[in-house]
């Protein structure tokens, strides 16, 4: 028995959940929380932290997942599913608040310098400009103007 992963249909990830539950699976697909503004006003809101990606535990019959409407694949090493580390689903399970996955803030704050430390811009310097809602650090380098980089390469 272990957790494996399944996608969805475009956009059907609600029916593919109802679908492998009723067949008697445990389904996982943990959901953010978000703000956005609407009208001029801070709004929260939910949405998939994996769009298309559904956590499934797999004991006997997952042969049955192939043919389940709302799913478009399950994700294979070879001709068995393949296996999440132990312990993956527990782990993004505690970080979950009010059943949301709440990301972490920025450390930095708008227009202090930082450093690019790894990827393309590595070595580059630049000013800190914020966060976008998908987790992205925004930061205006020196030479090439604004870019996104995930939260780990900045320091």
């Amino acid at each position: 028995m272990f957790w494996s992963v399944v996608q969805s249909h475009p956009a059907c990830e609600r029916k593919a959940i109802t679908n492998i539950e009723r067949q008697g699976f445990t389904c996982y697909a943990p959901r953010e929380k978000i703000t956005r503004i609407v009208r001029g006003r801070k709004v929260s809101d939910a949405r998939w932290l994996f769009p298309r990606y559904l956590f499934v535990w797999i004991t006997d019959h997952w042969y049955a997942l192939f043919n389940t409407f709302g799913v478009s694949s399950l994700i294979m090493n070879g001709d068995k599913p393949a296996k999440l580390p132990d312990g993956w689903v527990e782990q993004m399970r505690g970080r979950e608040i009010g059943g949301l996955i709440v990301l972490k803030a920025s450390r930095f704050k708008k227009g202090q310098r930082v450093e690019v430390t790894g990827g393309l811009f590595a070595g580059h310097h630049g000013l800190y400009q914020g966060m976008t809602s998908r987790q992205r650090e925004v930061i205006l380098l020196d030479a090439l103007g604004r870019v996104e980089l995930a939260p780990d390469l900045l320091r």
